[in-house]
């Protein structure tokens, strides 16, 4: 039994060509995010309003940095990376928009239960 080796080989680059032309194909249809852009920009921005500097810094710079790689992706025709980058980004800002409201309500909380236990103090203190 003899086997066609130039027969395969044939077989096998043309099976390679089209994979790679798949390949290819794909990454050339993948149209610009750029709605997701300015979704994602449109996240940060309000994130960044309501995190402030409290403890959801680190959320804000890795979106900001994943959306900042995602621009440049875009730049380099990368399409898929770059509509994954702000898909990313923005749920990392989504995250940091969380935790600055999560931190706000904790705080007003607090103050709330201050100024329940003032009231308390004051009119324990009113009874003769």
């Amino acid at each position: 039994m003899q086997i066609n080796l130039r027969g395969a080989r044939r077989h096998a680059f043309t099976g390679l060509s089209a994979l790679g032309m798949l390949t290819l194909g794909a990454c050339a249809s993948v149209p610009p995010p750029t709605a997701q852009l300015a979704v994602t920009t449109a996240a940060l921005a309000h994130a960044t309003a309501a995190a402030g500097q409290g403890p959801a810094t680190q959320e804000l710079a890795l979106a900001r940095d994943k959306l900042r790689r995602a621009n440049q992706a875009l730049d380099e025709k990368d399409n898929l990376a770059a509509g994954r980058l702000a898909s990313e980004a923005q749920v990392d800002a989504l995250v940091a928009e969380s935790r600055g409201e999560t931190a706000k309500a904790r705080l007003a909380a607090q103050e709330v239960q201050a100024a329940s236990r003032a009231l308390a103090d004051e009119l324990a203190r009113k009874k003769p």
